[in-house]
């Protein structure tokens, strides 16, 4: 798949790609969808640079709690790289 079919779930705290089966399940066929570990990290700023760390490429970005305090540093680090971003 091209670098635009990328779709990042951010996850809010004490979740992980469980939070976003349903959503991951939908998508199948569409987009690659990414739901980066977020654990270890000490900061918003910290997982910001993990996340870009591990994704590859342009990627659409989307984030619930927690992660939706991510998104915008994200972008803020890499606005080249985020195709579409909500929060």
């Amino acid at each position: 798949m091209k670098d635009f079919n990328n779709l990042i779930l951010l996850p809010g705290p004490l979740c992980d790609e469980r939070l976003w089966a349903a959503q991951t399940k939908g998508l199948a066929g569409s987009a690659r969808v990414i739901t980066p570990d977020l654990t270890g990290y000490r900061s918003i700023k910290s997982m910001a640079d993990g996340v870009l760390d591990q994704v590859p490429g342009g990627f659409s970005l989307a984030g619930l709690s927690m992660g939706g305090c991510i998104a915008p540093e994200v972008v803020a680090r890499a606005p080249v790289q985020v195709r579409a971003s909500r929060s």
